[in-house]
């Protein structure tokens, strides 16, 4: 009997060692954060939060559409899926949210707000209120995702309540955190509504620059895409202000650049100087690129080279190459090109893979032009933009952080392949489902580029023309706004068609072989 007591309370003990590693693993750990959801939050509640953690604004998808069951996966998941793919990610669970009841005390708690409860998408154009409160968050949210302070993605918060080192939101410190936040609103609100019309002011005074055959077609788009730079700067909020900022901009700006730019050392110091300005704009403050009439939408890209950007800058870009090699040779080219695919595709600049792909394929046409070396050099010069492209990519995979060309190249093949078969429901389909809009752009490009082809003298400017009419339908197939590519084509074909170099020497050489002049010979033959 002695036996017998002695025996279960050692197998009882054993059941409960062995049971207590498989507890462990099963029983998940309390996150650093409660994520709470609420139905809204009126302005004076969201200033009482916000006084108690750091205050951001949350946009609850990617793509044209979202609704509360997307934005709720894509949450919970920490991943995020574009609407026109459906809007739900595949994948387990990461955290949990429960729907708040109160106001929350204590620490620590990530407060939300989703978009109301539907069935229907609805346009994914309003962002709602999230506050972190606890572990030393105050002020204004910042997000690696967006690299726009105040603006949070709906991928950040899993990983900052699971108190993650990497892709977890941080706070910056703000004076008054909701007004800066009420500002970018509407500043994000107000551009975002501009986009397609901002493209059509600038192809409007291209062709206007080109009807009157002045020279500040060419310098129409860098005066542009400078006032774009300087209404991000100044972060004006009103519609009426930014397109007239931005018209009085493009059409007295390119006056003024063509009068500044009268030989090709100067132009191209233009375009170089453009170029070389979004390169440390979008390096060190790129919310002032991203939030303007000409930058990227809120609601997917965030930051880089959208569309409209990368459009525009193929008529400076493919002129600026040119200029570099008749003023620098092959050498100049290759800088010039280099450089521009570097700002395109970089990732801690334009991060646009579409991008580089069209100038890598616009670079090699234009560059076998130049040099008079058939279909074998063209194939040679895409091999080689191919190569710097992958190189740029490969460096900056190695790099941790959020990437928008890491779904593509950071899964091999297999990633390559989802990203070409995405473009039928992210490009074509909505291309043929807005055709009353699409088609009479595409007609007005084609147009534009036939009248540029034949206006055109030079045959460094016919080569860019060619270029150009080779780049907007690689864009086509590879890019998601046809009709944004349309409209900045039209503009980018106005402005080539009047690039005409001066052929004037970069530099005079002070001692020079000089031929002389031819002097009369005297009659050497005997006089009769």
């Amino acid at each position: 009997m002695l036996r017998v007591r002695l025996v279960i309370p050692l197998v009882v003990l054993a059941a409960l060692a062995a049971a207590g590693p498989a507890a462990a693993k099963t029983v998940p750990s309390q996150p650093p954060f409660r994520v709470l959801i609420f139905d809204q939050l009126s302005h004076s509640q969201f200033h009482y939060l916000a006084k108690r953690g750091a205050a951001g604004l949350l946009v609850p998808g990617v793509g044209p559409t979202t609704n509360r069951r997307q934005a709720l996966a894509e949450m919970l998941r920490g991943a995020e899926v574009n609407a026109r793919l459906g809007g739900v990610p595949a994948g387990p669970r990461l955290i949990t949210a429960t729907a708040a009841t109160g106001y929350p005390s204590g620490c620590c708690y990530i407060v939300v707000v989703l978009p109301p409860r539907s069935q229907r998408p609805v346009a994914n154009d309003l962002r709602y209120p999230v506050v972190v409160m606890g572990r030393g968050f105050h002020g204004l949210l910042v997000s690696r995702t967006t690299r726009i302070p105040g603006l949070v993605s709906i991928v950040d918060i899993a990983p900052t309540a699971l108190g993650r080192e990497r892709g977890t939101l941080s706070s910056q410190p703000s004076a008054n955190a909701i007004a800066e936040l009420t500002s970018l609103d509407h500043q994000i609100h107000a551009n975002n509504r501009l986009k397609l019309a901002a493209l059509l002011v600038v192809a409007g005074f291209a062709l206007f620059f080109l009807l009157l055959r002045s020279r500040a077609a060419a310098t129409a788009i860098p005066a542009a895409l400078l006032t774009s730079l300087l209404l991000g700067v100044t972060q004006v909020t009103n519609e009426v202000v930014i397109m007239a900022v931005l018209s009085l901009g493009t059409f007295l700006g390119g006056l003024w650049l063509a009068r500044l730019c009268r030989n090709d050392l100067r132009l191209l110091g233009l375009f170089l100087g453009v170029l070389l300005l979004h390169l440390l704009l979008l390096s060190v403050r790129p919310e002032w690129v991203a939030i303007t009439p000409l930058g990227p939408t809120q609601n997917s890209r965030f930051w880089g080279v959208g569309n409209q950007l990368e459009t525009l800058l193929l008529a400076p870009m493919l002129a600026g190459a040119a200029l570099a090699r008749r003023l620098f040779g092959t050498a100049g080219f290759a800088a010039f090109a280099v450089l521009t695919l570097v700002t395109v595709t970089g990732n801690r600049f334009g991060s646009d893979g579409g991008g580089a792909i069209v100038f890598g394929v616009a670079f090699a046409f234009l560059g076998a032009r130049l040099l008079r070396v058939g279909v074998r050099g063209f194939v040679t010069m895409l091999l080689a933009a191919a190569t710097a492209v992958l190189a740029i990519v490969w460096l900056d995979l190695r790099s941790p952080g959020p990437d928008h060309l890491r779904s593509a190249f950071g899964r091999g093949l297999s990633g390559l392949a989802a990203s070409l078969g995405s473009r039928v429901p992210l490009s074509y389909a909505p291309a043929i489902h807005d055709w009353t809009l699409v088609l009479p752009l595409a007609i007005s490009f084609l147009v534009t580029l036939a009248i540029a082809i034949k206006v055109t003298r030079p045959r460094v400017g016919r080569d860019i023309t060619l270029a150009l009419g080779v780049a907007v339908p690689v864009s086509l197939l590879v890019n998601d706004s046809a009709a944004y590519v349309l409209a900045g084509g039209v503009a980018c074909a106005a402005a080539v068609a009047r690039f005409a170099p001066t052929y004037q020497p970069l530099f005079r050489p002070v001692l020079a072989w000089a031929r002389p002049a031819p002097q009369p010979v005297a009659n050497e033959a005997a006089p009769e």
